[in-house]
C-alpha cells in the first residue's frame, strides 16, 4: 500500500478542509478568505451553521447527510469560530498582546497607558453598578481590564517613572482593584504589583530607578496597602481545582517580600497593623507540601530574623508551639524533595531566631522542645543537624538558661549529646544521606585537620554546636552535681571524651595558627602602603580570627580548664598535660587563648541578648571571674 498516495489523493467533493497542526500566518490569511468567500455565497448556512455560538442544523430528511454531520462533530468543533484550537488561539492572543504593548515607556507613553487602565476601571465600575445581577453586561469590560492590567506590568521597565505613577494617582487605582468583586482582577492586580517591586527590577536600574520603587512602596504603605492585600488572601480559596488563588497567594507573598527589600522597617509595619503573622502560622501548619507552604515558611524567617518585636509577638500568639508541631513532622521521615528540605531548614531557622527572647525559651521548654529536639537527634534523621543547631540556640545565654540547663541535664540530654560528640553512627548516617558530604583538610597544608560535617547548606559542624552546648553547661548549670556528673562523662572509658576534646584543640589550633600568618602578611602589607586605621585594622584581625576557628579553639580551652579545675583528683589535669606534651605544646598555650577570652568578654555583649543592665553586669562578671581563675590554678 502506497501511504504516500493516500495522502496525495484529491479530497471528496463536500469535504471539510483540514488546517495543519501548527498553521502559520499564511493559512490563517487563507483560511479567513476561505470563510468571507464562503459568506458570501452562503449567508444562511453561515448563520446557522458556523456563527459564533450557534447549532449547526441537521436534515431529517437525510439520514445519510446527519449521520455525516455527526460523524464530523470533531472537525465541527475545530473549525468553530476562528478556526484555531483552544491553545493556539491563546497563543495568537499572546502575540497580538505582544504587538499592542509598547516597545519602550517613557512619560508620554505612561501617561496614555493610564489613561487607558484608568477607563477600563471606570468603565467597569459603571456597568457592575448598572448591571448588577446580569453578569453578561459587564463580563466583556471585566475582560478589557484585566488585558490594561497585565499592559501595565511593562511600567516595570522604567522603575524611574514610578513617582509619576503616584502623582496620577494610579497607585491608589491598583489598591482600589485588590477589594474587586471579581478574586480574578483582584489577583491580576496583586500580579501587578509584584512585577512593579520585584527586586529584580532594582537590580537591572539606575539610583533613580531604586528612588522610584522606594517612593512607590512608601506610598502603597501609606495607603494601607498591606491591610489589603493581607485581606484578600482571606478570599482565596488554594483547595480548588483552578489555580489562579494559589498563584494569587504566592504574589501576594512575593509583594510582601519585595516591600521588605525596599524598606527593612516594614518587617515589622506589617505584623502590627495586619494579621498576616497568624494567617502564615496557620498556613505552615497546614498538612502536606506545596510551593506556597515552603514559601510562607520563608517570609516567616524573613519577619523573625532582625527583629525582636516580632519574635515576641510570635510567642504571644503561641507561635514556638507551632514551630515545633510543624519540626515534630519530620521526626521520624525525610522531606520528599529539596523544595521540602528548604521549607524544614526555614521552619527551623525560625525556631531558632525566637530562641534569641528569654519569654520563648520559657514557652520553648514548656512545649518540650528539649526533648523533641533530642529525640531528633536520635532518630537520626534529615533533621538531625538542624535540632542541634536548635539546643544550642536553646541553652545559650546566661542567667535565664540556668533552669533549662538543668533541665537538659534530668532528661538525660548528656548521654545523647556525646553520642554525637564521639560520632557514633556517623558513617552510616553518611552512607544513607549521600548529600551529606565529610572533606578533610590536611592540616600541612592549609593550617587544619578539622572534619567538616555540611548538610542541606549547614554551615557549622555537629562538633562545634556539641562544644557550644558543653560550654553553655559549663556555666549555666547551678548545681555543683550536675557540674560534677558533666565532669565525669570526661573521665569515663577511659578517658575517650577528653581524648576527644583534644584532637579538637590540637585542630583549632592549627587552625588559628594558619589565620595569624595570613594576618600578619597583610599586616606587613599595610605596613609597607603607611595607609589605613590601626585600631579599625586590629578589630579587623581579631574578627577575622574568631571566623577562622578562634572561637571554637576558646570554648574548647574553656570546658578542659573547666574540667581540669572541678576534679579534685587530678586526673584530668594529668591526662592534658601528658597529651599537650605530646602535641609540642604547654598550659600555657591554654592559658594564653583564656587570657584573650576574658579580655573580650564585656558587659555590652550580655546588653545585646536582651539581659537587664544589672543581671548582664553580675553575669558577665562571674565569667571573667571562672576565667582567670582557671588560669591561676594551671
Amino acid at each position: 500500500m502506497n501511504v504516500d498516495a493516500i495522502f496525495k489523493a484529491p479530497l471528496p467533493q463536500g469535504s471539510k478542509r483540514k488546517m495543519p497542526p501548527n498553521p502559520d500566518d499564511a493559512n490563517l490569511k487563507k483560511a479567513k478568505t476561505d470563510v468571507d468567500e464562503t459568506d458570501m455565497h452562503d449567508e444562511e448556512d453561515y448563520r446557522t451553521g458556523w456563527g459564533p455560538g450557534a447549532r449547526r442544523e441537521t436534515n431529517h430528511g437525510n439520514g445519510e447527510e446527519a449521520n455525516g454531520s455527526a460523524a464530523d462533530g470533531e472537525e465541527d468543533d475545530r473549525f468553530h469560530g476562528s478556526g484555531l484550537s483552544e491553545d493556539q488561539q491563546r497563543i495568537w492572543d499572546i502575540v497580538d498582546a505582544g504587538e499592542e504593548a509598547p516597545a519602550t515607556v517613557d512619560l508620554p507613553t505612561l501617561k496614555k497607558m493610564v489613561l487607558k487602565f484608568e477607563r477600563a476601571i471606570n468603565k467597569n465600575q459603571e456597568l457592575r453598578v448598572k448591571y448588577p445581577d446580569d453578569p453578561m453586561k459587564f463580563i466583556n469590560s471585566e475582560a478589557d481590564l484585566d488585558d490594561e492590567i497585565k499592559t501595565m506590568t511593562t511600567v516595570s521597565a522604567a522603575p524611574e517613572l514610578y513617582p509619576h505613577l503616584v502623582e496620577l494617582g494610579t497607585h491608589t487605582s491598583i489598591l482600589s482593584l485588590l477589594s474587586h468583586e471579581n478574586t480574578d482582577i483582584a489577583i491580576a492586580a496583586v500580579g501587578l504589583m509584584d512585577e512593579l517591586t520585584d527586586e529584580d527590577v532594582v537590580a537591572e536600574t539606575s539610583e533613580a530607578g531604586e528612588d522610584g520603587m522606594a517612593a512607590l512602596v512608601k506610598a502603597w504603605v501609606d495607603n494601607d496597602a498591606l491591610d489589603l492585600i493581607v485581606q484578600n488572601l482571606t478570599r482565596l480559596n488554594e483547595n480548588e481545582s483552578q489555580g489562579d488563588d494559589k498563584q494569587g497567594v504566592f504574589s501576594t507573598l512575593s509583594v510582601i517580600e519585595n516591600f521588605i527589600s525596599v524598606d527593612s522597617k516594614i518587617t515589622e509595619t506589617v505584623l502590627e497593623k495586619t494579621n498576616f503573622l497568624q494567617w502564615l502560622l496557620h498556613r505552615i501548619r497546614v498538612r502536606g507540601f506545596d510551593s506556597n507552604k515552603q514559601y510562607a515558611s520563608e517570609v516567616l524567617a524573613i519577619l523573625l530574623q532582625d527583629s525582636r518585636a516580632n519574635r515576641l509577638k510570635l510567642g504571644e500568639l503561641g507561635g514556638v508551639g507551632v514551630l515545633l508541631q510543624v519540626t515534630a513532622s519530620y521526626k521520624k521521615k525525610d522531606p520528599k524533595d529539596p523544595d521540602e528540605i528548604e521549607m524544614m531548614e526555614n521552619v527551623f531557622d525560625c525556631l531558632c531566631s525566637v530562641l534569641a527572647e528569654p519569654e520563648n525559651k520559657r514557652k520553648f521548654v514548656e512545649e518540650e522542645g528539649l526533648e523533641l529536639m533530642l529525640i531528633m537527634i536520635k532518630e537520626k534523621k534529615m533533621s538531625r543537624m538542624r535540632a542541634l543547631k536548635v539546643l544550642d540556640h536553646a541553652l545559650l545565654g546566661r542567667i535565664e538558661s540556668r533552669e533549662f540547663s538543668t533541665r537538659f541535664v534530668e532528661i538525660l540530654g548528656l548521654k545523647t549529646l556525646f553520642a554525637v560528640f564521639m560520632q557514633k553512627g556517623m558513617k552510616k548516617y553518611k552512607k544513607e544521606y549521600k548529600a551529606f558530604s565529610e572533606t578533610e583538610a590536611d592540616g600541612k597544608s592549609c593550617g587544619t585537620e578539622m572534619i567538616h560535617y555540611n548538610f542541606a547548606n549547614f554551615t557549622k559542624s555537629s562538633a562545634e554546636h556539641v562544644i557550644s552546648i558543653l560550654s553553655s553547661l559549663f556555666r549555666n548549670l547551678p548545681d555543683p552535681s550536675s557540674r560534677t556528673r558533666l565532669v565525669l562523662k570526661f573521665i569515663e572509658n577511659d578517658f575517650e571524651k577528653l581524648d576527644r576534646l583534644m584532637e579538637l584543640h590540637q585542630q583549632y589550633s592549627n587552625r588559628v595558627a594558619h589565620i595569624d600568618e595570613e594576618i600578619q602578611k597583610s599586616k606587613q602589607e599595610r605596613e609597607s602602603q603607611d595607609g589605613g586605621d590601626e585600631d579599625e585594622d586590629k578589630d579587623d584581625d581579631y574578627l577575622k580570627r574568631l571566623d577562622g576557628g578562634l572561637f571554637v579553639l576558646q570554648l574548647v580551652d574553656f570546658i578542659l580548664g573547666y574540667c581540669c579545675v572541678e576534679e579534685e583528683e587530678g586526673r584530668i589535669q594529668q591526662r592534658v598535660r601528658l597529651l599537650l606534651e605530646r602535641q609540642g605544646r604547654t598550659f600555657e598555650d591554654i592559658k594564653r587563648v583564656l587570657k584573650e577570652y576574658a579580655d573580650n568578654t564585656d558587659v555590652e555583649e550580655e546588653r545585646e541578648d536582651g539581659l537587664g543592665e544589672e543581671s548582664a553586669e553580675e553575669s558577665t562578671v562571674s565569667v571573667k571571674d571562672i576565667i582567670l581563675a582557671m588560669i591561676e590554678r594551671l
